[in-house]
């Protein structure tokens, strides 16, 4: 794993340092520096990073604008502050970790092996992908074995805290995954009757049961006899999407 840091104290950059060599060896820091322009401005550096230690504030700016900047994320971010008062903004940025100042040995590590989970099961993803014969299907692990669940076989999507995603399946199963719903939903963004209908739910078209326009509206589904709310800025393109998929199918 290649690990790039940036916090505009030397000190801080020291202690990451010191927590890596210490409990993961294996680890290799590629780079670090005190502002974001250096890595902003290297494709290289950005290509060959898989985890990126980030601070928060900075002098003339903040992690999150990196983070703005990058349209397509490769590597996987621990975001490190002494401010707790920005974890709904890592959470919408999809970050993997948000580890607090003074850095506790005990949560760094956790942040860590979350992130080698994470980046485990991005390889498997893309080997999947590969093979044509499962295009249609999301690899999860579950109880330590590899599971391909197929898309039509899914009834929801809900997306959590921290960058994972829980699955519920038509056939009674649920999964917690270790990847976002954004990145979910891209990867799953030829399958026409998966439709992101809020800002934390993808659901089946296959699966509703009913649909009410009355009110904000909402969309009730057959699994679990779930119930899906719609935002009022989303409602009607939402409505108009499940309408148009059902008359196709009539």
């Amino acid at each position: 794993m290649n690990v790039y840091l940036i916090d505009d104290e030397q000190a801080n950059r020291e202690v990451l340092q010191i927590l890596i060599q210490k409990y993961y060896p294996e680890i290799k820091i590629i780079g670090e520096s005190d502002n974001l322009n250096t890595f902003l401005e290297s494709r290289e550096l950005q290509q060959k990073t898989d985890l990126l230690f980030l601070d928060i504030l900075m002098p003339d700016s903040t992690g999150f604008d990196l983070l703005n900047q990058l349209d397509k994320r490769t590597f996987e971010v621990i975001l490190v502050t002494g401010f707790e008062q920005f974890a709904i903004q890592a959470f919408e940025h999809s970050v993997i970790d948000y580890v607090l100042k003074p850095i506790d040995k005990d949560r760094f590590c956790s942040a860590i092996e979350k992130a080698k989970k994470r980046l485990s099961e991005n390889k498997l993803i893309e080997s999947i992908k590969n093979q044509s014969d499962n295009r249609h299907k999301i690899a999860v692990i579950k109880n330590k074995k590899t599971h391909y669940i197929a898309c039509s076989n899914v009834a929801y999507m809900i997306g959590q805290s921290g960058g994972y995603t829980t699955i519920f399946c038509k056939d009674g199963e649920s999964y917690l995954l270790s990847r976002s719903l954004s990145n979910l939903e891209t990867d799953c963004s030829d399958i026409s009757y998966l439709l992101r209908v809020s800002q934390s739910i993808i659901i089946n078209l296959q699966d509703i049961l009913t649909c009410d326009q009355g009110g904000s509206g909402y969309i009730g589904l057959k699994t679990n006899d779930f119930e899906v709310f719609l935002p009022r800025r989303k409602k009607r393109d939402v409505l108009q999407q499940v309408e148009g998929y059902l008359k196709s199918k009539a």
